[in-house]
């Protein structure tokens, strides 16, 4: 985990340029630009580290790590500005892959780029404790849509170009982005199931023993008024004295109401995903995959995740 945030930050510096430099083992300095030191909290010259250890010994580090600060900000500040770029492929082409479903290849001269689509996505956790991930997943139109990884897709710059080969012409390649984004959604949220499932269960758990504490100091409290009550003798003084405790046995009530609604929504969880960014990767093939039977749409995707009673609420960010 701690190499998928290096990468990330280190990334994000790249980005904004920021140099950087390691002046110790595991320590890092930053020359952040005058531009840039709003962000950074007005600081010229930052040292982090993504070491707890080393944190506790310099106090004067700033620690990044899962949950600090600065990587929420980070994280943030990426996903605020969601976009799509597109990359081509400087590899030798490559015979198109067949589907999970399979299919008949068409074998042919003509050299085309196929698209593969990286989507990058935040999740966000907000329960009483509040977590941040990130994740990628690949879509080709060839294939489908591949693995959930965690962490931002690393491309290697140096198998990309942003100008396409001179001696492959470029075509509308008629690719349904938003069908692939769908499907990609679909996938990452079938892989946080288990993970939201024992988030769900931590939030249980915390709402019903911090509610089984405020019941308890609320049963004392309603003994005490019980024995007063028994006490009250019949002059009109104690009848009115005997109405009073009644309506505070009605108030300690309310207030268990109040506290139960007050404990749900506390340890609720709530997901938020969103689109960091999507980049094509135009892939040079040679040969095609002959299409099959169409589906209908409600077949082909399900789209009973997005804004459902699941808690999964998404954003697309491709116009």
């Amino acid at each position: 985990m701690v190499n998928k945030i290096q990468d990330l930050v280190f990334s994000f510096l790249d980005m904004v340029k920021i140099k950087r430099r390691e002046i110790e083992p595991g320590i890092w300095m930053a020359k952040v630009s005058e531009s840039e030191q709003a962000f950074f909290n007005g600081f010229e010259n930052l040292k982090f580290t993504f070491d707890r250890d080393k944190a506790e010994l310099h106090r004067d580090l700033e620690l990044i790590c899962e949950g600090s600060f600065l990587l929420r900000k980070i994280i943030e500040r990426l996903s605020e500005i969601p976009k799509a770029s597109r990359l081509y492929s400087t590899n030798p082409p490559e015979i198109a892959p067949t589907g999970a479903e399979g299919g008949l290849r068409v074998m042919s001269d003509k050299i085309y780029y196929r698209p593969r689509v990286v989507f990058n996505f935040k999740v966000q956790y907000e329960c009483d404790q509040r977590r941040e991930k990130l994740y990628s997943l690949v879509a080709d139109t060839a294939s489908g849509v591949m693995g959930v990884e965690e962490g931002l897709h690393e491309i290697d710059m140096k198998a990309f170009s942003e100008e396409p080969q001179p001696d492959i012409k470029v075509e509308e390649s008629g690719v349904d982005i938003l069908r692939l984004y769908l499907e990609s959604c679909q996938k990452l949220e079938e892989s946080l199931n288990d993970e939201i499932a024992e988030l769900r269960e931590w939030g249980d758990e915390q709402c019903s023993e911090n509610l089984k504490v405020f019941e308890a100091y609320l049963d004392e409290q309603k003994q005490e008024l019980l024995k007063k009550k028994e006490n009250v003798c019949f002059h009109l003084y104690f009848f009115q004295k005997e109405e009073e405790i009644d309506r505070l046995i009605d108030n300690l009530e309310e207030e268990r109401k109040r506290k139960l609604s007050e404990l749900r929504d506390k340890f609720s969880l709530r997901v938020n995903i969103s689109l960091i960014n999507a980049v094509v990767l135009c892939m040079p093939t040679i040969g095609v995959i002959a299409p099959q039977k169409k589906r209908s749409a409600a077949k082909n995707i399900s789209l009973s995740a997005l804004g459902s009673s699941t808690g999964f609420a998404t954003r697309s960010a491709i116009q």
